[in-house]
């Protein structure tokens, strides 16, 4: 709660004034020499602690607390002393709970935030709220004037250590066009995501919300990067204003976009761009480089469509993703993507010191009115998180499959869910077996509280929920899958597809597997 500030406040008349509507409203309530319960007494105190700064709050309630007691204690004759002594108790417990309530919100307003990523207090950070940074002398915090998202704000995968830093050039309150997101995807992968709307008007900070909520709609179909830019061109068309609206000035608006997707498993990071600059990568030695990534138009030119970059990372590079708002239509110099190169983040290990080295070099030279970093630091799964096979293209792999995953199990100490993973494992792989061809390959992969089975297989062709009838010899895999995790889906790669299916691992469960998650990013 805020304090009420400007009030008209005179200490002699008014002191006075509330001291006679106190007495008067308590010998009211108290007529005929009964002691009768007064709500003044006890709420005016909580009411002032509520709404005034401390100093008036003490003095409301020190008046009441002196009133009551006057009151009760000496103008009203003939009340017994365990009258008495209730309504003056209740007076000042009244007035204990006014400090108390005092200083808990000079508390809240005066304790630091917990650490995190974050932006500047002009703005909302990537679109979320915000908390003022304190000073604090640690090496690894930015400068106060530096505001942060809370951790809670982006979600914290397994794939990834990140920190998330936004700020602004100077004390414009122009509201942010630009926005950085962390999307977790199945099978422990994870999309990083920045995007921009050089240029909108007062429109694009609208527009840039309603393209980060598609980004998520399009990742959670988990499509390939260059296909999730085409749908989102399509939203794009779909939002711009239509000829004639007030808001005519964006009606050839565009939008840039750069999606990357990292899998701890391979170590593998796969992207496109839509007219975005290109990411930075840190490496575990300290060399900084850019990726090359394919030029391509913004969205909304229809132009063709944005090309497939693949790069391997090694375990503990830093990828740095940023997002920017203009200030003018034409795109200021010296930003394509090597302008982070410049940057000395190769002698940093600290994420945040990183981002704000990052800002720094953003907003110089007024390249950007507001600028945001997304630092993320890759890790990569070993075996005590994944297990993978091939099979041979035979039936008899079934049975083979099932044993290979009650083995793995038993060595992760998760027997109790041997049962449940055996059966979906055997139904995937009967359907790849029977209906796709080969290469077939079975992958378990344990990360949180979630446990992966995946089988890829050589054909491209989707397969389908069925409702088998009381007699059908077969349409059931899939039914009985869905039936026991938690979600399950396909996604599509250059040699085939990927059926993964998710199980929820119960409570006994999840401190043996946190133990080895850990073990696994025990680098960080």
């Amino acid at each position: 709660m805020s304090t009420v500030r400007r009030l008209p406040w005179q200490p002699g008349s008014l002191l006075a004034l509330y001291l006679g509507a106190t007495c008067a409203v308590q010998l009211r309530a108290s007529a005929g020499g009964l002691v009768r319960w007064s709500d003044y007494s006890v709420l005016a105190p909580l009411v002032a602690a509520a709404l005034f700064s401390v100093r008036r709050t003490l003095t409301i309630g020190v008046a009441t607390l002196v009133t009551s007691v006057a009151v009760y204690g000496f103008a009203i004759r003939g009340v017994s002393e365990g009258g008495r002594t209730v309504v003056i108790a209740a007076a000042v417990l009244s007035f204990g709970m006014s400090i108390v309530i005092c200083r808990a919100r000079l508390r809240l307003q005066s304790s630091p935030p917990a650490e995190g990523p974050g932006q500047h207090a002009d703005s909302t950070p990537l679109n979320s709220d915000v908390q003022q940074m304190p000073d604090m002398p640690s090496r690894d915090t930015p400068s106060p004037w530096v505001t942060y998202m809370p951790p809670d704000l982006l979600p914290q995968p397994a794939a990834v250590e990140h920190a998330a830093w936004c700020t602004a050039a100077d004390d414009t309150t122009r509201p942010e066009a630009h926005w950085l997101d962390v999307i977790p995807l199945p099978a422990a992968r994870v999309a990083l995501v920045a995007g921009s709307v050089p240029y909108g008007g007062d429109a694009a900070p609208a527009i840039v919300a309603e393209l980060r909520a598609a980004v998520r709609a399009l990742a959670d179909m988990d499509l390939q990067p260059e296909e999730l830019l085409t749908h989102l061109e399509h939203v794009l068309a779909r939002l711009r204003p239509t000829n004639g609206s007030r808001h005519a000035d964006v009606s050839e608006l565009t939008a840039t976009c750069l999606y990357a997707v990292y899998d701890p498993v391979t170590a593998r990071c796969t992207l496109a761009s839509a007219g975005y600059p290109a990411p930075t990568v840190v490496l575990p030695e300290g060399v900084v480089t850019a990726v090359e990534v394919p030029t391509s138009p913004p969205l909304g030119q229809m132009q063709p469509h944005a090309e497939t970059t693949e790069l391997d990372l090694a375990e503990g590079s830093v990828l740095l993703l940023h997002g920017y708002t203009t200030a003018t239509p034409d795109p200021p110099t010296g930003t394509d993507g090597t302008v982070l190169v410049k940057a000395d983040l190769g002698s940093q290990s600290g994420l945040n010191t990183m981002c704000q080295s990052a800002l720094d070099v953003l907003l110089s030279e007024r390249r950007y009115a507001h600028a945001g970093v997304l630092a993320a630091r890759t890790r990569m799964f070993g075996s005590s998180n994944v297990a993978c096979w091939d099979l041979a293209a035979d039936l008899a792999s079934v049975s083979q499959a099932r044993k290979h995953v009650s083995q793995t199990l038993a060595e992760w100490g998760l027997e109790d869910t041997a049962p449940t993973t055996e059966l979906i494992a055997s139904e995937l792989v009967t359907n790849a077996l029977r209906h796709a061809c080969p290469p077939v390959r079975l992958s378990l992969i344990l990360h949180g509280t979630g446990l992966t089975c995946e089988v890829s297989d050589g054909s491209s062709v989707s397969p389908h929920l069925k409702r088998a009838r009381t007699f059908d010899e077969s349409g059931r895999g899939l039914f009985i899958v869905a039936q026991l995790t938690r979600r399950w889906g396909t996604r599509y790669n250059g040699h085939g597809k990927i059926i993964w299916a998710e199980e929820q691992l119960q409570p006994s469960e999840d401190a043996h597997t946190d133990g080895h998650t850990m073990a696994a990013h025990s680098g960080f």
